[in-house]
């Protein structure tokens, strides 16, 4: 193991599960630091990564994420690097711009999609046609048949696509899943989950029309 190579990854999306930063400032819910930036700048410091970019819509965002990622992590955590390579650059708006940083990448790398559900299919598809690792939040698509598409992607470039659900790793799941065998039968089972009423601010500007 000591001979493989480190991955470079690109982080596509901004926004709150990444960066911990929403359009109105830095989030309030459980995820004020993000999580896939901070696991992804530990990975970095473990030697497991190499290079770190992240890509959004509006590069204008990008000098307040900085300043919120440095002030929340790495003046937090020891030893703690959290610079990356930014797309579109800090003074411009392009819907695109994730093409450019995967034609930037080496094939081999890996590309991390948090972004708006309608946004999964193409950012995944060309990053898997260009030879990248993918890991996409679910929904991976909105239609089985690129779901299916993906998935034969992929295949035929001998890269992984792999589908992360928020909590199916996650301790508390995974032991309840393991309790749960030794209980029998089940005649009747309920569960409930809330979030707080900031958690909405978060969805915002999309919900209702990319992720329905």
């Amino acid at each position: 193991m000591a001979n493989v190579p480190k991955i470079n990854i690109l982080m596509c999306g901004t926004g709150e599960y990444t960066t911990g930063w929403t359009g109105s400032g830095a989030s309030q819910s459980d995820k004020k630091v993000g999580v896939v930036g901070l696991t992804c700048f530990d990975l970095r410091r473990l030697g497991k990564v190499d290079q770190l970019s992240m890509v959004g819509v509006n590069g204008k965002k990008f000098p307040d994420i900085r300043a919120h990622l440095e002030d929340k992590i790495g003046k937090v955590y020891k030893d703690m690097d959290v610079s990356f390579k930014s797309y579109p650059d800090d003074k411009t708006v392009d819907p695109d711009s994730y093409k450019q940083a995967i034609d930037d990448l080496s094939p081999g790398s890996a590309v991390i999609i948090f972004t708006p559900d309608t946004t999964h299919y193409p950012i995944a598809k060309y990053a898997l046609e260009r030879k990248m690792h993918v890991l996409v939040t679910k929904p991976a698509t909105k239609l089985l048949s690129h779901h299916q598409e993906l998935a034969d992607l992929a295949k035929a470039n001998g890269v992984a696509c792999w589908v992360e659900h928020h909590k199916r790793y996650d301790p508390a799941y995974a032991d309840a899943k393991l309790r749960a065998r030794a209980l029998g039968e089940f005649n009747f089972f309920q569960a409930w989950m809330s979030q707080p009423k900031s958690q909405l601010e978060t969805f915002r500007a999309w919900a209702g029309k990319d992720s329905d």
